[in-house]
């Protein structure tokens, strides 16, 4: 039944007016309108998340970067220390050696002075094979045997 007013009163127990369709479209409507706004906000918050997991990852990446650094300066101060440290051994060395150069000179210049080297002479033939590669060792050897 009509009232005029265009709103349809229930004419039979079971059967649906047109009040009942028009409220459950505006229910309809609204709770569309709320799973877009939830399927956007969802959206939104998995962008957020990945950023901040992007975020993260790239201030691990900058750690690393500024610890990587931090270990290569460490690395080429000892390195510089260790060459200044060989560049005064290596002097020091020098300086003996020419030492001991002329006190081996002055003694071979003295008459009633004798010098037996043959224990330096053995150590430093030692040295060389020590030193020497194997090929120069296994070259040395069969040369001695032939």
């Amino acid at each position: 039944m009509s009232t005029g007013d265009g709103v349809t009163v229930e004419a039979n127990d079971g059967e649906k007016t047109t009040v009942d369709y028009q409220i459950e479209e505006l229910i309809e409507r609204r709770t569309q309108a709320l799973a877009e706004e939830i399927e956007e906000l969802e959206s939104e918050l998995e962008d957020l998340d990945n950023f901040a997991r992007i975020s993260l990852a790239e201030r691990r990446v900058k750690g690393n970067e500024a610890n990587l650094a931090e270990f290569s300066n460490s690395l080429t101060g000892f390195a510089e220390r260790t060459f200044s440290k060989l560049n005064t051994i290596e002097s020091r060395l020098d300086t003996q050696t020419l030492l001991l150069a002329a006190v081996v000179e002055a003694l071979a210049d003295a008459d009633d002075v004798e010098i037996d080297l043959s224990e330096v002479e053995k150590y430093g033939e030692e040295q060389l094979v020590v030193s020497a590669s194997p090929e120069e060792r296994l070259k040395e050897a069969i040369d001695e045997a032939s």
